[in-house]
C-alpha cells in the first residue's frame, strides 16, 4: 500500500464521439489527461470559446457572490452542498438568456449602489467641511462684495489666531473680524471689511496663512446646507433600503444561477482537456495516465459509449513526469496530510506515509500527555467529523486530530495526568514531573528508533534501485558505526562496541570518498564524512522536544487549576472559578494540540525525511465531475 502505479493510455477514437467520451470519462473521475506535443488544428476554435466561457463564469461569479448575503441557503459545512436534478438543470440550460438577464439586472443593481456611494462620501465630505461653519448665520450666497463692503468667510490655523486679531486690531484698519467656530485644525471667522483696505487685508491673510472658504453651489445658512445635506443621505439610505428589497426578490434564483455556473465549469474543463488532444478532422489522439487498479473501469466505461476507438496502455518511460496518487490503509489516511503539506513523494521512491505515521501518532500524544486533555480533543473532532460535511484535506486535518487525541489519552494514563494534578489516578509508569530523565532517555530512544528507521528506508531504495553497494557503504557502515557507539557510550559494552565502531568508522573513511579521483581527496573526504556523527547527535537531541511539550502541558494544566481553586471562596468565587478551569484547560488543549502537530511535523520534516526522502512530486489531477456549489445528480 503505497504509491498506485499509473498506466501511460494512447487512445485513437472518431470526433464525433469526443463529447460523449469525455463525459463518460468525466464521471469515471479516473483519468488524467496529458499534452500532446504536436500543432492541434482547431486549437484556435477551441481557446475562443474557453474565452467565452470564462467570460460567463466570471459575469455569473459576480452575480452568485453578489446574492449571496441576501439568500436563505443552509451552512454546506453543516448540511452539504444541495443537490440538483438533470431534469431541473436541462430546465435552466434552456433559459439561459433569462440568466444572462437577471445577471444584467444585478450588474445593474451594482452601478446602482456605487453610485449611491460615490454620492453619500462627497456628502459626508461636504458635511466635514461645513459644519463647523454652523455659528455662522448669514446665508453663504451673502459672502462675497457687497457695494462696498466684502464679507469673506475666513479660516486661519489655530496657532495663528491670536496673533491675527492682535494684528487687526494694532493696525486700525476697517476691518471685523468676527469668530465663528472651529475645525479639528482651523479657527473660523467672518471678516467685514471696506473695499479700501482690501490690499491690507490681503496681506495680513498671507503673514497669517488665512484662507478663504468659497460655498460653490450652495445657497442658505451653513446650518441649513447641513440639515438639507443630512436628508439627502436619509434619501440615499431609503432608496439603498429600495434597492436591497428588489434584490431580495431575485434570491430565490441564486440555486438557478449556481447550477449553471457549475455546469459551465465542467464544461470549460472539458474544453481545457481538448487544447490538450491532437486533432484531425475526424479523429482525434488522446494521451493520458490512467492509475493501474482503473485500467479496466476506463476500458468498460469507454466501451459503453463506443466501439470505434482504439486503446494502448503502456508503463512510463524514464523522463515522463508521472502523476502521484497515494493509497495507504485507512488509519494511516489522516497522516498524509503531514506529507502533502510538505511535499507528495516523487513517483520513483517510497511512500512515507505508512513509515512515518506510528512515530506522529506516538510524538502527538507524548507532547500533550493529558488522558482528560485526550478524551476531550477525541471528542470534539469525532464531533466535527460526524456533524460536518468535511472533505479533502480539511477531513484528514479532523481525523489526524482524533487519532492524536486518541494517543493523548493514552500517554496521559501512562504519565497518571488527568487535567494536569486535578484529578489524582496513579500513572501506569511514573510522572515526568517527578522523573523527568527518564522521559527524556524514552525520546532519544524513540528518536534512534526513527533515525535508523530513515537509514534502513535509505537503504532499501539503494537496494530497490540495484545499488546495493552503495546501501551497504552509505548506509550500512552508518549503521555499524553509530551502533557502535551507542553500544559503548550507553550499555557500557566496551568490547565487541569498540570494534564495530572501529570497523563503521574504517569503512566510512574508505569509502565515502570514492566519487573523487585522486587518492588523497578520497581518503580526506572519506576521513571528514566521519564529522557528519555530529548531524546525528544534533538529530537525536531534537528529539528533548517530546519531553518539553509535555513538561509544558502539565505545568500549565497545574497552574491553571491552582489559579481556579483560590477563587473558590463563596457563590461567585466557585462560579468563577468552573469558568476560569475550562476556559484555562480548553485554551492550554487548543495551543498545545497545535504545538504538538507542529513540533511532531517538524521531526518527521527535518530527522525523518532528511535520511531518505526526496518528494517533489506533482498530484494525480483527473478529469471528473469537479464543481464549485451544486452536486449535479446524473449529469
Amino acid at each position: 500500500m503505497a504509491i498506485i502505479k499509473m498506466k501511460k493510455m494512447y487512445f485513437l477514437g472518431l470526433k464525433k464521439d469526443l463529447d460523449r467520451i469525455l463525459d463518460a470519462l468525466q464521471r469515471l473521475g479516473a483519468v488524467e489527461i496529458a499534452d500532446i506535443e504536436e500543432e492541434e488544428e482547431g486549437s484556435a476554435r477551441v481557446t475562443t470559446e474557453l474565452s467565452e466561457l470564462e467570460s460567463k463564469l466570471t459575469r455569473l461569479k459576480f452575480a452568485i457572490e453578489f446574492l449571496k448575503p441576501y439568500g436563505k441557503e443552509p451552512n454546506p459545512l453543516f448540511y452539504g452542498r444541495p443537490k440538483f436534478s438533470l431534469k431541473k438543470l436541462r430546465e435552466i440550460l434552456s433559459r439561459e438568456g433569462k440568466i444572462f438577464e437577471i445577471v444584467d439586472t444585478i450588474y445593474g443593481f451594482e452601478q446602482r449602489f456605487s453610485r449611491l456611494k460615490a454620492e453619500e462620501t462627497r456628502i459626508l465630505n461636504q458635511i466635514e467641511l461645513i459644519k463647523p461653519w454652523g455659528g455662522l448665520d448669514i446665508p453663504v450666497e451673502s459672502l462675497g462684495t457687497n457695494g462696498r463692503v466684502e464679507l469673506k468667510a475666513i479660516a486661519v490655523p489655530k496657532k495663528n489666531f491670536k496673533p491675527f486679531m492682535d494684528k487687526v486690531k494694532e493696525k486700525d484698519l476697517p476691518l471685523e473680524v468676527i469668530p465663528v467656530g472651529e475645525s479639528r485644525e482651523e479657527s473660523l471667522a467672518l471678516a467685514v471689511y471696506h473695499n479700501s483696505a482690501k490690499s491690507d487685508v490681503q496681506e495680513l491673510y498671507k503673514e497669517f496663512s488665512a484662507n478663504t472658504e468659497e460655498f460653490n453651489g450652495f445657497t442658505g445658512t451653513p446650518a441649513d446646507i447641513v440639515l438639507k445635506l443630512q436628508e439627502r443621505l436619509e434619501a440615499i439610505e431609503a432608496e439603498r433600503q429600495k434597492i436591497k428589497e428588489e434584490i431580495t426578490q431575485l434570491a430565490d434564483r441564486l440555486l438557478d444561477l449556481k447550477a449553471f455556473y457549475d455546469y459551465l465549469l465542467l464544461e470549460k474543463q472539458r474544453k481545457e482537456n481538448l487544447l490538450k488532444m491532437a486533432e484531425t478532422e475526424k479523429i482525434f489522439v488522446m494521451k493520458a495516465w490512467v492509475p493501474e487498479n482503473s485500467v479496466e473501469s476506463v476500458k468498460e466505461a469507454i466501451s459503453s459509449v463506443t466501439d470505434a476507438v482504439h486503446m494502448v496502455f503502456e508503463d512510463p518511460a524514464e523522463d515522463d513526469d508521472i502523476p502521484v496518487a497515494l493509497s495507504n490503509p485507512r488509519l494511516v489516511q489522516p497522516f498524509e496530510i503531514v506529507t502533502e503539506l510538505y511535499s507528495l513523494p516523487n513517483p520513483r521512491e517510497i511512500d512515507p506515509n505508512l513509515y512515518m505515521a506510528p512515530f506522529f501518532f506516538v510524538f502527538f500524544g507524548m507532547m500533550v500527555s493529558d488522558a482528560a486533555y485526550g478524551l476531550v480533543l477525541s471528542l470534539l473532532s469525532a464531533l466535527a467529523i460526524w456533524k460536518l460535511k468535511l472533505s479533502g484535506m480539511g477531513k484528514k486535518l479532523v481525523e489526524l486530530l482524533f487519532l492524536g487525541g486518541i494517543s493523548t489519552f493514552i500517554w496521559g494514563m501512562i504519565f497518571g495526568s488527568w487535567l494536569g494534578d486535578l484529578i489524582k489516578i496513579k500513572p501506569l509508569w511514573l510522572n515526568p514531573l517527578e522523573n523527568p530523565m527518564a522521559v527524556l532517555y524514552l525520546s532519544f530512544a524513540l528518536g534512534v528508533v526513527q533515525i535508523y528507521t530513515g537509514i534502513i528506508l535509505s537503504a532499501y531504495k539503494n537496494i530497490r534501485n540495484g545499488k546495493v553497494a552503495d546501501a551497504l557503504m552509505d548506509q550500512g557502515l552508518w549503521l555499524l558505526f553509530l551502533t557502535g557507539l551507542i553500544m559503548m557510550a550507553l550499555l557500557g559494552m566496551t568490547g565487541t562496541a569498540k570494534y564495530m565502531a572501529l570497523a563503521g568508522a574504517a569503512g566510512l573513511v574508505l569509502t565515502q570518498g570514492r566519487s573523487q579521483k585522486s587518492i588523497i581527496k578520497k581518503f580526506t573526504s572519506g576521513l571528514l564524512s566521519l564529522y557528519n556523527v555530529t548531524s546525528y547527535l544534533s538529530d537525536v537531541l531534537s528529539y528533548s522536544r517530546l519531553l518539553a511539550l509535555g513538561l509544558a502541558t502539565g505545568v500549565i494544566a497545574t497552574v491553571i487549576n491552582t489559579m481556579a481553586k483560590m477563587l473558590g471562596v463563596n457563590v461567585v468565587g466557585y462560579i468563577a472559578m468552573i469558568i476560569v478551569m475550562i476556559g484555562g484547560h480548553l485554551f492550554n488543549i487548543a495551543v498545545n494540540a497545535l504545538g504538538a502537530y507542529v513540533h511532531s511535523s517538524r521531526l518527521q520534516y527535518i530527522e525523518f525525511f532528511g535520511k531518505f526522502y526526496e518528494g517533489g512530486g506533482r498530484p494525480f489531477e483527473p478529469l471528473r465531475m469537479k464543481t464549485e456549489y451544486l452536486d449535479l445528480e446524473d449529469l
